[in-house]
């Protein structure tokens, strides 16, 4: 026992280190865990290998911990961690092969900015001097990721054409936002001297770094990158891509094997949705036409942004019995819907859910009320399902809530296959409990479905197996219901932007799918559908390989009580 307790002092200490160089380290999730940030790291390639370097040192110390006596949670949060410190030790890797300047990948620009300056209180002036020293090393990491840029280019690693026309629209509205969050307002309290200093940032270090960032990737940049997109026409790229789907899927996925899943998940869908155009909605046309008759069909339209509010609400309170009975707790945040800011419409075709930022306030899905009269909202109960109930807003908010994890395990979002894959299966939860008994939300939730598998086919066919961004396009627009532009803007986040990322949608689904059969073989007529969630939501985000190990131990461990 004492040395049991000697194992569960040395882990939580290690846990805490580690957490505090996170946060010391990354001033987004600092901010995100409600932390004042004090300095803002370049993000150049020293820090990366020192990162890596602590990694390596603090990955021995945990392998020298025995957690074998410990309780399943600290085992868990010995294994999340050790998946941790494996993800840090690949960060040089990772920093030679990600474009921070695409769309995607360079909302850091503006969002840190943004999150960061505002509640900045200059009338104290502790507080106004760490605001001019923000703004300085914020300066200082644009200029990090313009000198990223020029490396990676010495290496062979340029976006490809195609992708630059798109990088260089959202790196200069990331400019402008970030100028426009540094800058005080009129309305701002500060002295003259603090508003002058931080005005002289702006002008002489903040705006030319971007201008430099910007010019790295002009007509010389441009002459010298490569038409094709996909992480394969990259020197080393392949090798690459399977760095990247080791860090969002968690193991070292083959994109063969995933790309031939993705296949099959395609075509048992596509024959689902013909089997319900047929029977549900009389159409034994092509699916083109088919889809062509619903873009003017008012029941697969929403009138208005309130009219698609209400849609997402009525689904919300249909949900409502159905999590009773399926879920043991919920969390104490509500789950709320509202409109984006109109300033942000524009470059939003869907929306984001934003979990609570402190305790007592709510979980809120913003949607998106741009061009709502031209979109099909047939997908409106998978996506709300999705989004709040009972998808992200319950797990990130029963995890946020669950005191019985330790901070880093509450704060940090791990897993993207975790992360997405639960609010997949979620969503699929609706089905399976007669909420898309109108055709209109299976036929739409069946089309999302296989929006997110054919994404297992084009990431890595682009990224993989020399797929043209034709050849992808041309796949994309007859598996989806999405208008060319967006196609186009899709491929391009596959090829270029964030590589393995959004396979983790349907590939995570099919694994929560696949662990839920498992458990209910192990356990026979002792399963309980309800407390195999409690079972996910109790232990919060986990990389897929150690909520596996969590769910066959929770099995074992059930079975051994006789429950």
């Amino acid at each position: 026992m004492q040395n049991d307790c000697e194992q569960k002092r040395a882990l939580d200490a290690l846990v805490d280190e580690s957490w505090e160089a996170l946060l010391d380290r990354d001033p987004y999730i600092a901010l995100a865990a409600g932390r004042k940030v004090a300095a803002f790291g370049c993000g150049d390639l020293a820090e990366a290998e020192a990162a890596a370097a602590d990694a390596r040192a603090r990955r021995d110390r945990l392998d020298a911990i025995d957690v074998s006596g410990l309780d399943r949670t600290d085992r868990m949060t010995a294994a999340f961690l050790g998946n941790l410190l494996d993800t840090e030790i690949d960060a040089p890797q990772r920093w030679w092969t990600s474009f921070g300047i695409a769309p995607y990948s360079g909302l850091f620009l503006s969002m840190i900015p943004k999150m960061l300056f505002p509640p900045i209180d200059l009338a104290d002036p502790d507080e106004a001097a760490r605001y001019l020293r923000l703004a300085a090393g914020f300066s200082a990491s644009v200029d990090a990721l313009r000198e990223r840029v020029e490396a990676q280019a010495g290496r062979g690693w340029r976006l490809p054409r195609p992708a630059l026309p798109g990088a260089r629209r959202a790196l200069e509205g990331n400019a402008s936002m970030a100028v426009a969050a540094v800058l005080l307002a009129d309305d701002r309290t500060a002295g003259g001297e603090t508003r002058a200093a931080v005005t002289a940032i702006v002008e002489e270090r903040l705006k030319p770094a971007f201008g430099r960032l910007l010019a790295a990737i002009g007509p010389d940049y441009e002459a010298a990158a490569p038409e094709a997109a996909g992480l394969m026409h990259q020197p080393g790229g392949a090798d690459a891509y399977r760095l990247w789907l080791r860090y969002h899927l968690g193991f070292d996925g083959d994109p063969a094997d995933i790309h031939r899943t993705g296949l099959n998940e395609v075509a048992m869908l596509a024959a689902e949705m013909a089997r319900v155009r047929s029977e549900r909605f009389g159409h034994d046309g092509d699916e083109a036409a088919f889809h062509e008759q619903l873009r003017h069909d008012p029941k697969a339209m929403a009138s208005s942004p309130e009219a698609l509010e209400a849609t997402y609400n009525r689904h919300l309170d249909r949900m409502k019995p159905v999590f009773a009975r399926m879920f043991r707790k919920a969390p104490r945040a509500r789950g709320v819907v509202k409109r984006l800011p109109l300033e942000l419409e524009a470059g939003m075709t869907f929306g984001y859910y934003a979990a609570p930022p402190e305790d007592g306030a709510d979980g809120i899905y913003y949607y998106s009320g741009n061009g709502i009269p031209d979109r099909m909202q047939m997908n409106a109960a998978a996506l709300i399902f999705h989004e709040l109930v009972p998808g992200h807003h319950v797990h990130l908010s029963r995890q946020q809530e669950n005191a019985a994890l330790p901070e880093i395990r509450r704060n940090l979002p791990i897993s993207t296959a975790f992360n997405e894959g639960w609010a997949e299966y979620a969503s699929g939860l609706g089905e399976e409990a007669g909420l898309f008994d109108d055709p209109y939300d299976y036929y739409g939730f069946l089309s999302h479905q296989r929006f997110v598998a054919q994404r297992l086919v084009v990431d890595t066919g682009l990224n993989a197996l020399g797929w043209t961004l034709e050849e992808a396009h041309a796949y994309m627009s007859a598996n989806t219901l999405e208008k060319p532009e967006q196609v186009t803007s899709d491929i391009l986040r596959y090829a270029t932007d964030l590589p393995g990322q959004a396979l983790c949608y349907r590939w995570g689904c099919l694994k929560f799918r696949e662990l839920r059969a498992r458990a209910e073989a192990a356990l026979g007529p002792k399963f309980d559908l309800a407390d195999f969630h409690e079972a996910i939501l109790d232990q919060g985000a986990l990389p897929i390989t150690v909520l596996e190990q969590s769910l066959d131990q929770w099995a074992a461990e059930r079975l051994a009580a006789g429950k």
